[in-house]
C-alpha cells in the first residue's frame, strides 16, 4: 500500500510530554469479546487490537464493522510516543513505543492505522487534507485537518484556543463522501495557495494540501474552488455542530 507522509497543521494545545494521539481523537478500548466481523479468506477472527481499530473506522464512515477487513497487522516498536505519526508543531518523545501498523480494507479502499501496543491509543495515519486561513480584517487562525479514514480535526485560535473534532458520518452526507474519494483516488499531492498578493494590507492567506493517490498533478481552476469551498464548509460545519468532548 502506497505510505503517505503525513505534514499537518497544529492542532490543540497539548502539554509538554507527547501526547501520542491526536488531541480530542476517538480512542476506543479493546474489547474483550471481538465485535461481529467478517475476516478474509483464510483469516481468523480480529484480535481485540484489530476489533478496536475497526470499530473506530466504521464509526468514522458510517459503516458496519461487517463491512470492514483486516489486511495487515504488523508489530512495530515506533521511534517516537507519537506513535510513528508525525505534526507539525507536535512535541514527541523520543521513546520506543511498541504498537501495531494495522491496514484495514473497506468497500476497496484501504486504512492504515497506528497504535499502541494495548490498542488504548488510536492513531490514523493517512493524512488526506490539510487547510489553513490566516489573517484578514478579522483576523482568523484557523486550521482543518482531515484524515483519509474520516476523523476531522479542526482548531482556531483567536481570540483563544478552541479544538474540535468529528467524523465523516456526522458532517458528510453518501454523495459527498463519494466526492472527497474521487479527489483522492484521482489527485496526487497538489497544493493550492488562494492567498492575497503580497503587500495587500490585512492580507488574507489561504492554503490547501491535498494528499491524493492518483495521477492527476493538475488541479482545474473550477475543481480547485471545489476543494477549497469543500474545505471551508467542513471548518464551518465542524464549529456549528456541538464539539465531541
Amino acid at each position: 500500500m502506497k505510505r503517505i507522509l503525513i505534514i499537518a497543521v497544529p492542532l490543540l494545545a497539548i502539554a509538554a510530554a507527547c501526547a501520542p494521539v491526536l488531541p480530542g481523537a476517538p480512542v476506543d478500548q479493546p474489547s474483550e469479546q471481538p465485535a461481529p466481523t467478517n475476516p478474509l479468506p483464510g483469516q481468523e477472527e480480529p484480535s481485540p487490537v484489530e476489533v478496536a481499530v475497526i470499530k473506530q473506522l466504521a464509526g468514522n464512515l458510517g459503516l458496519e464493522s461487517s463491512q470492514i477487513f483486516v489486511v495487515s497487522n504488523t508489530q512495530v516498536e515506533f521511534s517516537d510516543a507519537c506513535l510513528g505519526v508525525t505534526l507539525q508543531d507536535v512535541m514527541c518523545a523520543e521513546v520506543i513505543t511498541p504498537g501495531h501498523v494495522i491496514v484495514l480494507e473497506a468497500n476497496d479502499v484501504q486504512y492504515e492505522y497506528h497504535t499502541s501496543e494495548d490498542g488504548a491509543r488510536i492513531q490514523p495515519a493517512m493524512l488526506a487534507l490539510t487547510w489553513k486561513r490566516e489573517g484578514g480584517l478579522a483576523g482568523f487562525c484557523d486550521s482543518l485537518t482531515v484524515f483519509l479514514s474520516g476523523e476531522v480535526y479542526g482548531n482556531r485560535c483567536a481570540p483563544v484556543a478552541d479544538g474540535r473534532m468529528s467524523t465523516f458520518a456526522s458532517m458528510l452526507s453518501s454523495p459527498e463522501q463519494a466526492r472527497f474519494q474521487n479527489w483522492i483516488m484521482h489527485y496526487g499531492q497538489l497544493s493550492v495557495d488562494a492567498s492575497d498578493p503580497k503587500g495587500v494590507s490585512d492580507r488574507m492567506v489561504v492554503t490547501l494540501s491535498l494528499a491524493g493517490t492518483g495521477n492527476q498533478a493538475i488541479l482545474s481552476s473550477s475543481e480547485e474552488q471545489a476543494l477549497l469551498e469543500f474545505a471551508r464548509s467542513l471548518y464551518q460545519k465542524l464549529y456549528e455542530q456541538d464539539p465531541v468532548k
